[in-house]
């Protein structure tokens, strides 16, 4: 288990009986929605507590460009964001740096994790935290409550546009209530970190053709899908694989664009051509349908016709993928 900064110096921490402030909520964070171009919780989470940018965490990371899939059971969580290096990539690109502290906490460790949100909060940091009140997916603990104490946290799963009240017993361990610590630290230069995210693009360029590959041909697998039942699971996995493809490469697109103005006019303009080939891209990726899940989306992935057309879109969303990469090669071989 890791250890925040300073957790272990119990003489540097204010007490919590000698704190002024008992009980504090961050109102300004708002509540965090699917459906609203920020679907990858983990650059969501962190774009809120830090103040950076969505779309810079997922391009400085290489992650606006990758597609990723779960070949055997289409599980959408393999599609997001994730794990311990992608989350350091982009904290580095915010000037961040993590600090996980995984439960379950003994009571010593409870008082020092408290006294720490309770800093975290304070300071306007507020720490990361997975799976409340859902999947293990990313959320913040915007509050505490020292009177019990408890904790307020935005997730994505939230029911009310108040935040979600939650205890010790939310807090099981890594995926389940796991806590990651933020503090600032200088940020990396702006150029440098694009020039980052390219290459980690251009590096993952084999892994996602061939993840695209493997989704449109499982589409056109008519057997597979002659459950019903098995193909009511799989078509809620495949919209939800669809809205984070889509998000990624609007993401990508924006990203690219705002990164122009870093570099001088040649490899400017490669960049803004790689920018519509992902424009494009999400745009292929949007036919298949998007917005909110329902009985509706289930019946057509159903339907071989709507199956093959989305996978017939898929084979698109390769072709462009394809052409930003071959202009973002372009690009940074241009870059100094």
């Amino acid at each position: 288990m890791g250890h925040a900064p300073g957790l272990h110096r119990l003489e540097a921490r204010v007490p919590r009986e000698r704190r002024l402030t008992k009980r504090r909520i961050l109102k300004d964070i708002a509540r965090l929605r699917f459906g609203e171009g920020h679907d990858c919780t983990l650059p969501a989470a962190l774009a809120a507590a830090s103040g950076a940018e969505y779309d810079w965490l997922l391009g400085c990371s290489g992650e606006a460009f990758r597609t990723a899939i779960d070949e055997e059971t289409w599980d959408p969580l393999a599609a997001a964001p994730r794990g311990e290096r992608t989350a350091a990539e982009m904290a580095r690109a915010a000037g961040i740096r993590l600090d996980p502290v995984a439960p379950p906490y003994d009571e010593e460790m409870r008082a020092l994790v408290t006294d720490r949100i309770a800093e975290s909060v304070d300071a306007h940091l507020p720490p990361l935290v997975r799976g409340l009140g859902g999947p293990p997916e990313y959320g913040l603990l915007i509050g505490y409550d020292l009177d019990g104490p408890a904790f307020f946290a935005r997730t994505f799963f939230d029911k009310s546009e108040d935040a979600r009240r939650v205890g010790w017993e939310a807090f099981a361990d890594a995926e389940r209530g796991g806590i990651t610590f933020l503090d600032r630290v200088t940020p990396p230069d702006r150029a440098a970190s694009v020039r980052e995210g390219i290459a980690a693009a251009l590096a993952a360029g084999d892994e996602s053709d061939q993840a695209l590959e493997s989704w449109a041909a499982a589409l056109r697998d008519d057997a597979r899908w002659t459950d019903p039942k098995h193909a009511g699971t799989a078509a809620f996995a495949d919209h939800a694989m669809r809205t984070i493809l889509v998000d990624k490469r609007r993401a990508a697109a924006r990203f690219l664009r705002s990164a122009r103005g870093i570099f001088p006019s040649a490899p400017g303009g490669d960049l803004l051509r790689a920018a519509e080939s992902y424009g494009y891209a999400a745009d292929a990726a949007t036919k298949g349908g998007v917005g909110e899940f329902n009985g509706g989306v289930a019946m057509r992935f159903i339907d071989v016709g709507h199956r093959r057309a989305w996978a017939k879109n898929l084979d698109a969303v390769r072709n462009h993928d394809r052409e930003g990469r071959e202009a973002l090669g372009a690009a940074r071989a241009g870059m100094r």
